[in-house]
């Protein structure tokens, strides 16, 4: 009788191991194998242009290997691939812009991918503030409100008002700065390296998950940031005809965005402050640099032109020009476009 009553209970135990098995099958999603088919959309920005660059999604893909997600090309576009019937698809590209769609799938057996339409970014405050910080060198507001940018929606304040914020109540001004995802900061004019307190302040921002984004003397407040980098003398550079800029691999979305990885420049741009002597890769990213120069250590595939510091889990994206330099060039405006979306 001891016998069977301890088989019964090892015969309850493997029934409660299947049934416990069988529940965790059936909970890591939909099945695998269900028959999909490619479907193409073109992806826009506010201002009604192509975006290349920006993640096409399927919402809910099924459990199984397939291309659910992919980055549009230079025209926009993007092929992935879906179940039949009702479907969701998402196109994001940075911290505030995100749109859904819903679309109906139909049975393809030509594999010739079914085109779903346009999708246009929108910029969802919903997801994150964005703040300008205007200044007097650089105008990045101008280039948001660009017709070939129409980024529209954001807050504004100035240098000098923050200046005497943080002198006053730095803790007040934190909290003010963690109200936003985003902050522009224009550069304005190389008197930076004088107040290093508000430089400290947005380094905390940063640290604490902000994302910074401006041009030019926005390197002092690198300096103070991220000490001891930043910190040589500008790297000597004679621009000459025939300069080009080089996207790099790490710009894989960059590259998406404009279709090649080498771009005219003008020589002009080069003769701003150049620095080499960056903070090792595990922090920052270059995406471009000029092309056919002999760089340094920490980018070793030329001087930097863009770069992306990262601190805490923010980050501070410089460029070493003005935006509104290089807005005029089609061309080169795809790439104030890209960063300016996908901060």
């Amino acid at each position: 009788m001891k016998k069977l009553l301890i088989s019964f209970s090892m015969l309850a135990i493997i029934i409660c191991i299947l049934m416990i098995a069988g529940c965790d099958k059936s909970s890591t999603g939909p099945s695998s194998n269900v028959a999909t088919y490619p479907v193409t959309a073109t992806v826009v920005g506010p201002s009604g242009l192509v975006q290349g660059g920006a993640t096409l999604s399927l919402v809910n893909p099924p459990n199984q290997t397939g291309t659910f997600s992919t980055l549009t090309d230079s025209a926009g576009k993007g092929t992935i691939n879906a179940p039949a019937g009702p479907q969701q698809l998402v196109a994001t590209m940075g911290t505030v812009f995100q749109v859904t769609i819903n679309v109906t799938v139909l049975v393809n057996t030509t594999n010739v991918p079914q085109t779903v339409g346009t999708i246009k970014l929108q910029q969802n405050t919903s997801l994150g503030k964005t703040l300008v910080v205007f200044a007097g060198c650089e105008q990045i507001e101008d280039v948001l409100a660009d017709t070939n940018v129409a980024y529209t929606t954001y807050d504004h304040t100035t240098v000098d008002s923050m200046r005497i914020r943080v002198a006053l109540d730095s803790v007040a001004v934190l909290n003010y700065l963690k109200g936003y995802a985003i902050v522009f900061s224009d550069c304005n004019c190389g008197d930076e390296y004088e107040y290093p307190l508000l430089a400290r302040v947005y380094g905390q921002y940063v640290r604490q998950g902000g994302k910074i984004y401006g041009g030019h003397y926005n390197y002092m407040n690198l300096q103070y940031i991220f000490s001891p980098y930043y910190q040589n003398a500008p790297l000597s550079y004679g621009s000459s005809t025939g300069d080009s800029l080089k996207i790099l691999s790490a710009g894989a979305g960059l590259i998406s965005a404009l279709g090649h990885t080498v771009i005219r420049w003008p020589n002009s741009l080069f003769d701003y402050q150049l620095y080499s002597d960056l903070p090792g890769s595990s922090t920052t990213t270059v995406y471009a640099v000029i092309a056919s120069t002999p760089g340094s250590p920490s980018s070793p595939q030329g001087i930097p032109i863009i770069i992306e510091n990262r601190l805490g889990t923010g980050k501070y994206l410089w460029t070493t020009y003005h935006n509104q330099d290089i807005l005029a060039d089609p061309q080169l405006a795809k790439i104030v476009r890209y960063f300016l979306y996908s901060m």
